[in-house]
């Protein structure tokens, strides 16, 4: 195991407290000992009984139940090369600032897919969702391809939850929004948003996330009369309407 740095935050944060209090075992300990596990690259090797091991050594906790919490909640990635799986943290490289004198990742490394590709499909039509002007603003490789530097990109599938070319358009709308506000979105924040917006109906999916856009807000944001619901905010939580357009934003 390495030595590793936590920040203040780490401590506080709700969902893993979360998970804490809704598993009954030690999962945010245990992300901290998947770190200190991790290579300089935030990979390591998927054995939850060596990795049990090494994290909770005085505790009788089937640890593949605890990276199944931590890969549901996107904290870890499972991928596997060659028929062996391993273990990434996306967010290591954002909290850790390693020592120059570690040894080399000698882990295969894993590939997101690029869900940013000229053509934004959806798997129940498999037609494509805008215009290639617009999936030329989804891929930000426009400029290398009319100049002929740029390489073919594969077709991505997208797993839309909603059929109609109305909701396709609304969610194109929300990818070339984020990305020029260079605010991005990572493969794992797509999957949950699409999963939540699969879960609120699709009319109320589409005002929130039309409402999103015309606020200027950075994050998914449903306006009430009362209220503002965020999506991935615990309905427990009771948050004040986002007074910038970046607060509580996925």
């Amino acid at each position: 195991m390495r030595i590793r740095t936590y920040k203040p935050e780490f401590f506080t944060h709700p969902l893993l407290a979360d998970l804490d209090r809704n598993s009954q075992l030690p999962v945010r300990i245990s992300l901290m000992g998947l770190w200190s596990c991790s290579d300089r690259e935030g990979r390591f090797k998927w054995d939850a009984r060596r990795l049990g091991a090494q994290i909770l050594p005085y505790e009788q906790i089937d640890f593949e139940v605890i990276l199944k919490i931590l890969t549901d909640n996107e904290f870890i990635v499972k991928y596997e090369v060659d028929g062996k799986a391993y273990g990434f943290v996306p967010s290591f490289s954002r909290h850790q600032v390693i020592n120059n004198r570690e040894q080399e990742s000698s882990l295969p490394p894993y590939h997101q897919p690029d869900l940013f590709s000229t053509e934004l499909t959806r798997v129940n039509t498999g037609e494509s969702t805008g215009e290639s002007t617009r999936a030329d603003a989804c891929s930000g490789e426009g400029k290398g391809r009319k100049e002929g530097k740029g390489k073919e990109e594969e077709k991505i599938e997208i797993d839309l939850p909603y059929e109609s070319d109305e909701f396709a358009e609304a969610w194109n709308d929300w990818v070339i929004y984020r990305r020029e506000k260079k605010k991005k979105l990572t493969p794992s924040t797509i999957k949950m948003q699409l999963k939540k917006l699969g879960s609120i109906g699709e009319i109320r999916a589409i005002k929130m996330i039309t409402c999103s856009i015309e606020k200027g807000w950075e994050g998914l944001f449903e306006e009430n009369v009362s209220n503002v619901t965020a999506i991935n905010v615990p309905s427990s939580q009771i948050f004040r309407k986002p007074q910038t357009s970046d607060q509580y934003g996925i």
